[in-house]
């Protein structure tokens, strides 16, 4: 009997040692599926926080829907500093400020003008326009200007390009009318 004790003693021993080793393999298995789940869930709540931060914060998903607009130019508006470079011999450049109360008005002249048959082209130049302010003076403008350096304009001005020059200008609405044929 003591020899089946013994070996009782040693199977059990066995058997002992092998559930030790299933019992640690599934403590570390357990571990590694704790460790994965929560890298993932991690992963989830970043992701997560990401898109809300996209969509709520900064709109960035509306915006890009929003930002489909089409660009326009408008080729009948010029600058004063580039009022001597346009690509024709002869052309007319009106200017008056946009927020002027006559500013309409200013434009349905360009408007009229431009129906006109055989109507020279006719630029448009806005003294609300930051790049054209140091070209306004309300109290003293040069008439006799034929560079740009000399240009000095009213609150209304018509002038006239000939071959890249100053060939007319015109201040008075009635006068600026007439030159026009309206």
């Amino acid at each position: 009997m003591a020899e089946k004790k013994l070996k009782d003693a040693k199977v059990n021993k066995r058997e002992l040692k092998k559930l030790a080793r299933q019992v640690t393999e599934t403590e570390e298995q357990s571990v590694i599926k704790k460790f994965i789940i929560i890298v993932l869930v991690l992963a989830v709540l970043i992701i997560g926080v990401y898109f809300f931060t996209r969509a709520f914060v900064t709109k960035d998903l509306k915006k890009a829907e929003e930002q489909k607009t089409e660009i326009t130019f408008d080729y009948t508006k010029t600058v004063l500093g580039a009022l001597l470079n346009r690509p024709y011999d002869e052309y007319y450049v009106l200017v008056y400020n946009s927020e002027d109360l006559k500013a309409n008005y200013y434009s349905g002249i360009v408007s009229s003008y431009q129906m006109k048959e055989n109507a020279i082209k006719i630029y448009v130049a806005d003294l609300n326009d930051s790049m054209n302010e140091k070209f306004y003076n309300s109290k003293k403008s040069n008439p006799n200007a034929k560079t740009i350096d000399e240009l000095q304009v009213g609150d209304l001005t018509l002038i006239k390009v000939n071959d890249k020059t100053i060939s007319k200008y015109i201040e008075k609405e009635e006068d600026i009318r007439l030159e026009l044929g309206l």
